[in-house]
Parts: structure tokens; C-alpha cells; sequence
């Protein structure tokens, strides 16, 4: 499934509140984006038909495949970083410039940069690659 840039940050946000146990909501997450509820909504929505997240009665929660996806991205933008690091950059940047291209870059590419680089189990900020 491809996913968008700003698919991922939404997915970011949800996921932040859904680790904490609780449902990601239309207004927080509009607060945390800086944007409008109406776009969250719509954009909610999008996201539901796809099947990266839920609304319940509660709130907003990803799905299996939301997770699936959003640890793919991790995975990646842990690995640039990673690879960024290794050629020179100082790990705020490395992390700033994955940020930029991360979430194009095929799966297939990924995992030979990861193996390329030694299977590392950390980024540079120490998070874990999955």
C-alpha cells in the first residue's frame, strides 16, 4: 500500500495517543498538526478507507495495518538515519533529512541499506529499529 508523507505524521500523532491507551481525538490531533478540524476530519476519513485507522465511539485508534505501516516507515527513516550518520552528518541533521525522503524509498532498498550497514538494532537517538 503506498502512503503519503502526511499519512504517516497523521499516523505519528494517532499512535502517540493510542501507546498511551488512550484514542486519538479529532481537536488534539488538529492541535498537534496545527490544523484545522475539518481537515483532520476529512482526512480521518480518508485514513479509515484505507483501513490505517478506526473511529469508535471513544475516539480514533490505528489498526493492525496502520502498525504494520507505520513500523515500516520507522524502520526506514531509523535506517537513512543511520546510513546519513555513518557518511557525516550530525544526527539532527541526518534525522532533519530523512524526514524529506524517507517515506518514497521502496522496501526492497531499505533492507539492503539495513543489511549494508550491519542490521543495526539503534538509530543515532538510540530508538530502537524494528
Amino acid at each position: 500500500m503506498e502512503v503519503s508523507k502526511r499519512e504517516y505524521d497523521y499516523l505519528t500523532v494517532i499512535k502517540k495517543y493510542n501507546d498511551n491507551g488512550n484514542p486519538a481525538k479529532i481537536a488534539r490531533i488538529a492541535k498537534d498538526m496545527n490544523i484545522a478540524p475539518s481537515s483532520v476530519f476529512e482526512e480521518i476519513s480518508h485514513l479509515t478507507e484505507k483501513n490505517l485507522v478506526k473511529k469508535e465511539k471513544d475516539g480514533i485508534w490505528i489498526t493492525e495495518s496502520g502498525e504494520k505501516e507505520y513500523e515500516e516507515w520507522t524502520k526506514t527513516h531509523r535506517v537513512v538515519e543511520t546510513l546519513l550518520v555513518k557518511i557525516g552528518f550530525d544526527e539532527k541533521s541526518a534525522c532533519d533529512i530523512s524526514k524529506k525522503f524517507d517515506y518514497m524509498i521502496p522496501e526492497e532498498v531499505m533492507e539492503k541499506l539495513y543489511v549494508y550497514l550491519g542490521r543495526p538494532k539503534k538509530c543515532p537517538h538510540g530508538g530502537e529499529i524494528p
